[in-house]
């Protein structure tokens, strides 16, 4: 496990550059509460981006509607919403009050204040589906969230466990060359008036290989069952290579659907 970079827009001289630590500045980073959504429409023309409708052919996969699902942190719920509408038994959560613009716009959508780290009695369930947990939380965190997870999960439950900020020698490669020297073309350009925003390198958050994962699992009895990718060629737009040479970002999105090396979702299935 390592930590992860990213170059972000300052406001004065002072910029949260440390992994958001609590709710508050992770709901912050996130943009929850800010955003408003005219219609249905609206709300999936924002959440239309290619890695999510990957990430969702994927839990089409993997989702079955005869089983009830809790699903934690969901932000949005811009990942349940297709299956909701289709019927999915799905109970949608977070530690913060993100999907009130959500539930205005389906009514249908079940979702309650839920922390995975200190929960409290919420049922039983046959699948847990986490979509992006894993770079928020230190090993030791992580070890307890998924703990709580298997609490959660009646005897032939799943977990089924998004790795969306993965270890490699790309990923090192980007946090540790590509990104600093981004932030600093950027600092070049604000001194010298070409760039009026000032850019500040964060802490975004834990790296982790899909090995760490499935140990992080086994340590709680968890069995491996599928693996899928998604979000194919996601982390080079971390360093603007999607806006700044479209054409060779689709040659690596495509190359990368082989190389499975750039992508920024790695789904689990893990049996209880």
């Amino acid at each position: 496990m390592r930590i992860g970079s990213k170059c972000v827009a300052s406001i004065g001289d002072h910029a949260h550059t440390a992994i958001d630590g609590t709710p508050q500045q992770f709901a912050e980073s996130m943009g929850y509460g800010t955003r408003q959504y005219a219609s249905r429409a609206d709300f999936f023309a924002f959440h239309s981006g290619t890695w999510v409708r990957e990430l969702h052919e994927v839990l089409r996969e993997l989702l079955d509607r005869r089983r009830s699902v809790i699903s934690i942190g969901s932000g949005e719920c811009e990942h349940e919403i297709p299956f909701v509408l289709e019927g999915y038994d799905i109970l949608t959560t977070d530690v913060v009050d993100s999907a009130a613009q959500t539930r205005r716009l389906f009514p249908s959508l079940r979702f309650e204040m839920f922390d995975v780290l200190n929960p409290h009695p919420i049922g039983a369930f046959d699948d847990v589906l986490m979509t992006g947990l894993d770079f928020y939380f230190s090993d030791a965190d992580l070890s307890r969230i998924i703990a709580n997870a298997r609490s959660l999960l009646r005897p032939d439950g799943r977990l089924l466990f998004a790795l969306r900020y993965r270890d490699n020698t790309a990923t090192w490669l980007i946090d540790r060359v590509a990104i600093p020297a981004i932030c600093a073309l950027f600092r070049v350009a604000q001194t010298v008036g070409v760039h009026k925003q000032r850019r500040t390198l964060k802490a975004h958050g834990y790296r982790r290989t899909p090995r760490e994962v499935i140990r992080l699992a086994a340590s709680h009895d968890f069995r491996l069952g599928r693996v899928r990718d998604a979000g194919f060629g996601v982390e080079l737009t971390r360093i603007y290579v999607d806006r700044v040479v479209p054409r060779v970002y689709a040659a690596a999105r495509a190359f990368d659907r082989r190389l499975h090396c750039f992508n920024n979702v790695i789904m689990f299935e893990f049996f209880a």
